[in-house]
């Protein structure tokens, strides 16, 4: 009994926590520290987003008060440049638009109306650690321009210059000359078009004006180096005119590309390329140019849609009797579409071997209708345009080339002397994209090869 008790004793004095207990206890412990933790971390990005967003706003103010005193409105434009405050890294971004008198709201101010107010947002961005989410804030603000640009008996010319994708283009030369109505020249020059794109030429009388504009290395959609446009004027109003100017890409003609290689075919005199975006159409004569970063099709000769079709191959869209079509993916597409690119427009055209008779060294072709059954879609602009070969003899047989189309053919000892001779004509072996119908002295030159689906 006593040994019992003994036990019984020693085993009701123990005490203290399990293991489990004090693993449960822990578990309480560091969830409660955690958010203890989690607390005191969202309060310290808390505040240092509260003050990244006060700086920001201080930044927002300096801007808007820099533009409020700023005397000539309209050398304020859109800007970005970086900041930093308290080793925060922020950029401040400045937008305009200008107002006018009627609501209109646009970059350069063009519209209805006078002048009335430029309109600037200030944007200070900034991010942080705390989220990959830019954060900004920004402010408004109304500036109004010199009463001159308001005047009731004057006006105001707004130049827009844009390059090719919309951008703005800033530092083009403006110059505006009166023309008549009342005109005079303003009382100064308008400056370089400014971040925007945009220049003005204030306090002009009313009347007609001729605006050019000038870039260095830059292009206009004519391919000129200035573009220039009239504008009328009234007094109290704002006159507006646009224009596009870019860095050309170059473009090196390489014409009859179908021709057999090493065959080298003659070029006559009068040779042209069309340029065709759309129904602009646009032609050079030098093998090498520069363009208006479009992108175009590019054709041998002068097209025109409605009086001379034929040179574009496309447009020969009826199958012929032996069911053959135009080979698409032989005209050059897309040409010039790059800025500052260069690339080679590789031309199909007619092709053909010729011979002159005895004395003969001069051959010249005209465009004629082609045969009826032939489909041709013609070239009846007037005065036609006439192709000059020269050098050619009757001893050796010469492979000339000339833009797609029907073609009547006189030779002589000159352009000026053409006799009744009629040349003698051979297929051009090894030519691509071009079947030839030889009919006296006419020959059709046919870019339908491709059989039909």
């Amino acid at each position: 009994m006593r040994l019992v008790e003994r036990l019984r004793a020693r085993h009701t004095e123990e005490d203290g926590f399990t293991i489990i207990e004090v693993m449960v206890a822990m578990t309480v412990f560091a969830m409660i520290a955690a958010g203890v933790a989690a607390g005191i971390v969202s309060s310290i990005y808390l505040t240092q987003d509260n003050r990244s967003r006060e700086a920001a706003l201080n930044l927002a103010t300096q801007e808007i008060d820099r533009v409020r005193s700023v005397k000539d409105v309209f050398t304020v434009t859109n800007s970005s440049s970086p900041a930093q405050v308290g080793g925060q890294q922020y950029t401040v971004t400045r937008s305009v638009n200008w107002i006018t008198s009627t609501g209109s709201d646009n970059a350069c101010g063009a519209g209805d109306g006078v002048l009335a107010y430029k309109r600037v947002n200030v944007e200070v961005a900034w991010s942080n650690g705390t989220s990959s989410k830019q954060r900004s804030v920004d402010i408004d603000t109304l500036v109004a321009p010199p009463t001159s640009v308001a005047s009731n008996t004057s006006s105001t010319i707004v130049i827009a210059v844009s390059t090719a994708n919309g951008a703005p283009n800033t530092g083009a030369t403006v110059a505006v000359r009166p023309v008549g109505g009342g005109a005079a020249l303003p009382p100064a020059q308008p400056a370089p078009t400014d971040a925007n794109g945009c220049s003005y030429a204030v306090d002009v009388k009313p009347g007609t004006y001729e605006v050019s504009v000038s870039k260095s290395g830059n292009t206009d959609e004519d391919f000129a180096s200035t573009a220039s446009k009239q504008v009328a004027t009234v007094a109290g109003s704002v006159a507006s005119q646009s224009f596009l100017l870019d860095q050309p890409a170059s473009v090196t003609l390489q014409y009859a590309a179908n021709a057999r290689a090493g065959s080298n075919p003659k070029l006559p005199s009068g040779l042209s390329a069309s340029f065709v975006r759309g129904q602009t159409v646009t032609t050079v004569t030098s093998s090498q140019t520069r363009v208006f970063p479009y992108g175009y099709d590019v054709y041998a000769g002068k097209y025109d849609k409605t009086t001379c079709a034929n040179v574009n191959p496309l447009a020969w869209s009826i199958p012929t009797t032996s069911n053959l079509m135009v080979d698409a993916a032989s005209v050059p597409t897309g040409v010039g579409g790059v800025a500052g690119d260069s690339s080679t427009a590789k031309i199909p055209m007619g092709l053909i071997d010729v011979k002159l008779v005895g004395s003969d060294t001069v051959l010249v072709a005209t465009p004629t209708p082609g045969p009826s059954a032939a489909n041709d879609p013609g070239c009846t602009t007037r005065p036609a345009t006439t192709y000059t070969f020269t050098g050619l003899n009757s001893k050796t047989a010469t492979t000339i080339a000339l833009p797609y189309g029907t073609f009547q053919f006189k030779e002589g000892t000159s352009a000026a002397a053409l006799g009744p001779n009629t040349p003698v004509f051979a297929a051009s072996v090894g030519a691509t994209n071009v079947n030839v119908t030889v009919s006296g002295s006419t020959v059709l030159f046919d870019p339908r090869t491709k059989g039909a689906p």
